[in-house]
């Protein structure tokens, strides 16, 4: 692909987003102006005031999204984003809650926690103590002024002007809590929700407060959780099912030494580091939402970082191993001009060229990657089958100790991934079966489930389906440039997809974080890419310069390349089709053992309307054989122009073999002029097997015996010539020995025998059908083994009286 044509695409991918993102924008975080390590300190800060010991904690950070509000308004984008600046609705749909947990002791209940809103304003704080914890047991009338007095001395975002509702006490044998309810008035969206204040009292001490939401009728809230739990699964059991496919044919070709495992090596580390270090930063995070029984909030995320690394990451990484090992192997035959650069890359070789133009054409199309990701999903959310939805990335980078970098990481394992189990493989195995159209549906599965160009929508089911458009894009950077520039594409389209969003929904330093981890990685490529064009130098590879298995490919694929041609030769050495010889119907078989057979016939017409009939078979099977098949061809064609005579032919042959032939090469051959008016035949056999002479409305074949030395014998009686009569409606059988000496599962051979009794089992047949039966015997036999030898059959036979008679009238 020209730079210049990476450019156009890559304008037009930029205007797209533009045109494309605003209608995902409604559930993103609009307005959050502070990162998590501010909302931290500020909830420190607020922590303290509660008795909360800061110190003695394991924290966790964690966005936080108000679920009930969010599944009410997901069919209401625009009512979302007017809602963002609402005095009590926009302060509670999502912030960072911090959460402060005993170290050594189960998660629940934690020391406390404190919510922060997206500008730094605290949305809730409560301190909570554990069941056996000692304290008054106050009745609800001597906390109601206490509780009254705390909400009328300050401002609480999200509850303006709340009126008191109710209030819910807890007995406990050490003490009585309380939980007081303030009701605020609101009259818009979402309909049927009320909107709730609650204060809350451990024993006759002031706790905390909190935003709560609940259904006005009393009905429990239900979140949609089951298509987050099929991704999953449909994620790891895409990711075993093409590790065992890919690792099977890695076994295979391994030990035919067709594969190396030193890149694979480093790509799976690479990607073993990325995913390990991903999880680790959002691993605190992760733990807040999840339970392993008595284990305590550090383990609880060490658990879930083990877990995936376990079943998510190791397989991954093996997966990216075998995938380049296989792929790499496929992609040698026809391809390797697509590896230069990521050859280069892998080599610490990147000031060059070859890598400056790939990184400069991935970076260019990049947004045209993205744009394509969220064309499918936007005409689905105009469609209402889909709704938006905070995604993935914007998650990760919410959730993430190294915030918006943490999809630095994500967009650096799903271009590892998906590079080379998706298009890598997925591409150059079915291209060399000429398939490409199937490699291509493979790949716009496997990217989608690897996790990669998916748009900010729900449900997940339709999240897969339509996020084909990014993998195709990535595929048709790799089938118009190489490797290194769609892995480039896929990074940076990565990038885009997941921090765009939140660099036009974020303001002040959570704008620039994400402005950061979005620009830095794309401007270090590009001043690679830069760098690499400046010096002009391209990558040269030498023979001697490829790996051992690489130049194994490489001398494979030539040797097959002069296979496949000398096969096209010898094809076009051999009869096409069956003749058609005037009085006499031809039916031919020819089944060669390898690529390059050693049998020949040939039909050569004679002055007079003669026929001369070729059979020939060279000692063994192979290129070997087909190159002296191919000169006994050429001289035999030279000598019928000069003398046809089959005893003049044979010692021509002969000279020929025994001076051109190596030693100790042999071949059979037998060569007869066939006079169909007359129906003579006179021939002359050097070691070839003997003709069966089928006579109409006799049921025994006749074996036409004119034994002699194969050609290439040095010493030898000279060749006789035989004349025989042929008469209407018989069958002249010329066969091989490859059907005499086809093997049974017991090692047993077909025989003279059978091959007699399927002939004499046929008195009255036309040449098709004799052929048809012979060979139908010889696979029954076999069970269709695969012959030893090259299976070679032809009978002729001459017109009966009746087809005469047809002719004649």
């Amino acid at each position: 692909m020209r730079p210049s044509v990476a450019l156009a695409a890559g304008l037009a991918g930029a205007v797209g987003l533009a045109v494309l993102l605003p209608a995902f924008d409604a559930p993103q975080p609009r307005g959050l102006s502070i990162t998590q390590s501010a909302a931290r300190r500020i909830a420190d800060q607020e922590a303290r005031k509660l008795d909360i010991p800061v110190d003695q904690a394991w924290p966790t950070v964690s966005w936080e999204q108000n679920l009930l509000v969010e599944q009410e308004l997901a069919d209401k984008p625009d009512v979302r984003r007017r809602l963002t600046d609402d005095p009590v609705v926009g302060p509670r749909l999502a912030g960072y809650r911090v959460s402060y947990y005993r170290k050594g002791l189960e998660k629940f209940p934690e020391f406390g926690y404190v919510i922060v809103g997206k500008d730094g304003t605290v949305l809730g704080a409560r301190s909570r103590a554990r069941i056996e914890t000692p304290g008054a047991k106050p009745t609800a009338e001597a906390l109601r002024p206490v509780a009254d007095r705390f909400v009328a001395s300050r401002e609480f975002p999200g509850a303006p002007a709340p009126v008191f509702d109710s209030v819910r006490p807890n007995v406990m044998s050490a003490r009585t809590d309380h939980a007081f309810r303030y009701l605020v008035a609101h009259a818009g969206e979402p309909k049927g929700v009320h909107f709730l204040l609650y204060v809350f009292f451990t024993g006759d001490r002031l706790s905390g407060w909190e935003l709560v939401e609940e259904y006005a009728d009393g009905r429990p809230f239900r979140y949609e959780l089951g298509g987050g739990l099929a991704a999953t699964f449909g994620r790891l059991a895409t990711i075993f099912v093409l590790l065992f496919v890919l690792g099977t044919i890695f076994i295979r070709k391994y030990h035919a030494g067709e594969v190396g495992v030193s890149t694979g090596g480093i790509l799976f580390g690479l990607v073993l580091a990325a995913d390990f270090l991903g999880n680790a930063l959002v691993g605190p995070a992760s733990a807040y939402g999840t339970n392993f029984g008595g284990t305590d909030a550090f383990w609880t995320a060490v658990s879930v970082v083990g877990f995936r690394l376990l079943f998510f990451g190791i397989p991954s990484a093996a997966l990216v191993f075998v995938a380049w090992s296989v792929g790499e192997s496929f992609a040698r035959e026809r391809w390797g001009e697509r590896l230069a650069s990521f050859d280069a890359v892998l080599r610490r070789d990147l000031r060059n060229a070859t890598v400056g133009r790939s990184l400069l054409v991935g970076l260019l199309v990049a947004p045209a990657v993205a744009a394509a990701a969220l064309v499918a999903p936007r005409i689905a959310l105009a469609a209402g089958s889909v709704r938006a939805v905070l995604g993935d990335d914007s998650w990760l980078a919410l959730n993430s100790l190294a915030g918006p970098l943490e999809n630095v990481l994500t967009s650096l394992w799903q271009a590892a991934a998906f590079s080379v189990v998706g298009l890598l493989f997925s591409l150059s195995a079915f291209n060399r079966r000429r398939l490409l159209p199937v490699g291509l549906v493979v790949a716009a599965a496997v990217g989608p489930l690897l996790g990669f160009g998916l748009a900010p929508v729900a449900p997940v089911q339709g999240q897969v389906l339509l996020g084909v458009g990014a993998a195709l894009s990535a595929a048709a950077v790799f089938l118009l440039s190489d490797l290194l520039a769609a892995a480039t594409a896929i990074f940076g389209s990565s990038l885009l997809l997941g921090l765009l969003p939140l660099a036009v929904t974020t303001t002040g330093s959570a704008r620039n974080g994400v402005l950061v981890a979005l620009v830095a990685p794309l401007a270090a490529v590009a001043a690679v890419a830069a760098a690499g064009l400046a010096s002009r130098r391209r990558v040269v590879y030498r023979y001697e310069d490829l790996a051992p298995h690489v130049r194994r490919i490489v001398e494979r694929e030539r040797v097959k390349a002069e296979i496949d041609a000398a096969n096209r030769i010898q094809a076009a050495l051999l009869p096409s089709a069956d003749p058609h010889l005037p009085g006499a119907t031809v039916a031919s078989h020819y089944g060669a053992a390898t690529e390059i057979g050693g049998d020949y016939f040939d039909f050569l017409p004679l002055p007079g309307g003669r026929i001369g009939l070729a059979f020939g078979d060279v000692a063994g099977h192979g290129l070997t054989s087909g190159i002296v098949m191919a000169m006994a061809k050429a001289a035999l064609l030279v000598q019928v122009e000069h003398d046809s005579r089959p005893r003049r032919v044979l010692e021509v042959l002969n000279d020929l073999v025994l001076r051109t032939a190596p030693r100790p090469m042999t071949m059979t051959f037998f060569f007869g002029v066939l006079d169909p008016d007359r129906g003579e035949m006179t021939f002359c056999s050097a070691g070839h097997l003997d003709p069966y002479v089928l006579r109409e409305g006799v049921g025994r074949p006749e074996a036409v015996s004119d034994w002699g030395f194969p050609l290439g014998v040095k010493r030898r009686e000279p060749f006789r010539e035989r004349t025989i009569l042929l008469g209407p409606g018989d069958r002249l059988v010329l066969y091989s020995d490859g059907l005499i000496e086809a093997l049974d599962d017991d090692g047993e051979p077909f025989g003279f025998d059978r091959f007699e009794a399927t002939l004499g089992a046929l008195p009255n047949r036309s040449a098709e059908e004799t052929r048809a039966a012979v060979l139908s015997a010889v696979r029954k036999f076999t069970r269709n083994r695969p012959p030893e030898d090259d299976q070679t059959l032809v009978v002729l036979s001459l017109s009966s009286r009746q087809d005469a008679e047809s002719a004649a009238a």
